[in-house]
């Protein structure tokens, strides 16, 4: 199910109950701004936010989606997964610091090949210029985590803090590069607490 049909069935249910988008939010908690914005823009709302629309109407994601709620949490049908949104920041610069725990601020759909990569993924927000003009301060990244995989951009923690970068593996260690020419790449070791690979950028969400 894509957002479209999910937020098309939403109205046919309105309809039948003769309600409006404006009662659905009242019922909700939800923003009648956010809402509209997700039906304009065919985005599915959060786990939460679905979770709660169907209660209003009696329905489970079960009966909704053929899924549990749980597997709401990590595909919504064939077509699409939803992955967390983490308020972490990774840094396209000089650094960023990472809070230990994540914390979950929404939930984004995205496609399903990216199955093929596991079945743990996590977004979070660029921070920088240094990754231009591969990636921009503002897009939103779709991480694995499943650690080291060949050649490609990654977030890392680096003697401290976050990162995003292209990191390419040599004989004595990894590079970690910026694809701005003017940031200098740096050089680190895989056997050092300063360097820890989080997991591979698999897509990304271009800032408009």
């Amino acid at each position: 199910m894509e957002a479209t049909d999910f937020w098309n069935r939403i109205k046919a249910k309105l309809a039948e109950n003769g309600k409006t988008q404006e009662w659905l939010c009242t019922k909700t908690g939800m923003d009648l701004q956010s809402m509209r914005n997700r039906i304009y823009k065919s985005r599915f709302p959060s786990i939460e936010e679905a979770l709660r629309i169907l209660a209003v109407f009696g329905t489970t994601a079960e009966e909704f989606f053929g899924i549990s709620n749980e597997g709401l949490k990590t595909t919504i049908s064939e077509d699409v997964m939803l992955i967390p949104v983490v308020d972490q920041v990774f840094s396209a610069g000089h650094g960023q610091y990472v809070p230990d725990s994540d914390t979950v601020t929404d939930y984004i759909a995205v496609p399903k090949e990216l199955r093929k990569y596991g079945d743990k993924f996590a977004a979070s927000r660029v921070k920088g210029d240094s990754m231009e003009p591969t990636l921009f301060s503002g897009d939103i990244i779709i991480c694995d985590m499943n650690g080291y995989d060949d050649d490609g951009i990654y977030t890392i923690i680096y003697k401290g803090n976050g990162f995003v970068k292209r990191l390419q593996r040599t004989s004595e260690g990894v590079k970690i590069i910026s694809d701005n020419k003017y940031y200098d790449s740096m050089f680190e070791s895989f056997e050092t607490e300063d360097f820890r690979v989080i997991g591979k950028v698999r897509s990304v969400i271009h800032n408009v």
